[in-house]
């Protein structure tokens, strides 16, 4: 390890509670604001310390740790690692931690001054494996990251499933945009698996099969910042919908039906059509479904554009611009899904054709 990052022993400083760990890849601008949003906890900064793992980054950004730890950022440590992803660098990070308790965000999130205070209070519960926290957009964002955020956290679009209050139509599972897990809890399941995506809620139900307690706290809050254009958005969202069936390959438990409602939609509408070329009654059924779909993207416009403190204007953008986000985030989803199947069956055909 470089003499930089080398650790402070216990006799030189305090053990702190709390280790916030941040996997990082060429993210250093990213990197940097979360860095100050951190310094601004109310939490002491004798009580927590933040590691940073660098996944292989190609700029500057292990020169800029090194920079930083040498100017004499006391809680700051940091390690270099070859390209592993996401859920490998956490995991190296929880290796190093000294604190009790692991808190998780991302270069992309501004924590609130409250956040590692609030998202560390459920832990006076002995039962309590992991905590996770609600998600907010900065003042600034566009409409398009406004659009994207509402579909993202409404009970209309989720389910409640990223931890709305109220009745939810799935499993709450922490994530690692804001999460915190016990120490216990890494020492039980052995950290993250090394899966292409939806790792974070992989280890949250893995958590709960332990016997341990998951919980949403909303006063621990981050400013999330969301996917700046369409095509990264329906990126994302084609990874998350392959993840899903990854997901029940390795825990089929996980899957619920409100996650195939996106597919499921999809192929309706492809069956509907096809069977309405020779049928008076599926053309029938056809308009049926797009007034119900057309009906329903009117009332998300609505609710999506009734923002407080936005101009007109920018309620008008909403309006129209959540409807357009909501279908193609229905439609990534429901794709990747699909090609998240078409993996699976692929793999099953070779390993038979290999017997």
């Amino acid at each position: 390890m470089n003499k930089a990052v080398a650790r402070r022993s216990p006799a030189e400083s305090e053990v702190p509670s709390v280790s916030v760990i941040i996997p990082t890849y060429n993210r250093k601008e990213e990197l940097i604001g979360l860095l100050s949003a951190l310094e601004k906890q109310t939490l002491p900064a004798t009580d927590f310390e933040i590691i940073v793992v660098d996944d292989g980054s190609a700029d500057d950004t292990l020169f800029y740790l090194k920079t930083r730890v040498a100017g004499g950022k006391e809680n700051l440590f940091f390690c270099y690692q070859k390209n592993q992803g996401p859920g490998a660098a956490r995991n190296c990070g929880m290796t190093m931690a000294r604190g009790t308790f692991f808190a998780f965000t991302d270069t992309d999130c501004r924590p609130l001054p409250e956040w590692l205070e609030e998202l560390i209070k459920p832990f006076s519960d002995k039962q309590m494996g992991a905590v996770g926290g609600a998600e907010e957009f900065e003042p600034a964002e566009r409409a398009l990251s406004r659009a994207i955020h509402f579909c993202m956290t409404s009970p209309l679009t989720t389910g409640g499933i990223r931890g709305t209050r109220g009745n939810k139509l799935a499993r709450y599972y922490p994530r690692t945009f804001n999460m915190a897990i016990s120490r216990e809890a890494f020492e039980r399941t052995g950290g993250f698996k090394r899966i292409y995506h939806g790792e974070d809620i992989e280890l949250s139900f893995r958590i709960k099969e332990a016997g341990l307690s998951l919980l949403y706290n909303e006063q621990a809050r981050v400013c999330h910042h969301r996917r700046s254009t369409i095509k990264q958005f329906f990126k994302q969202l084609l990874r998350m919908g392959e993840a899903r069936v990854v997901l029940a390959r390795l825990h089929p438990k996980m899957l619920e039906p409100l996650q195939v409602i996106p597919a499921a939609g999809i192929l309706l509408l492809f069956l509907t059509l096809v069977l309405s070329a020779f049928s008076a009654v599926f053309i029938s059924l056809l308009k049926l479904l797009l007034g119900t779909a057309l009906f329903f993207t009117f009332l998300l416009g609505a609710a999506g554009s009734m923002t407080r403190n936005l101009l007109i204007r920018e309620r008008l953008k909403l309006f129209f611009m959540v409807p357009f986000v909501f279908v193609v985030q229905q439609a990534a989803y429901g794709i990747g899904f699909y090609r998240g199947l078409w993996k699976w069956l692929k793999e099953r055909v070779n390993v038979k054709g290999e017997k």
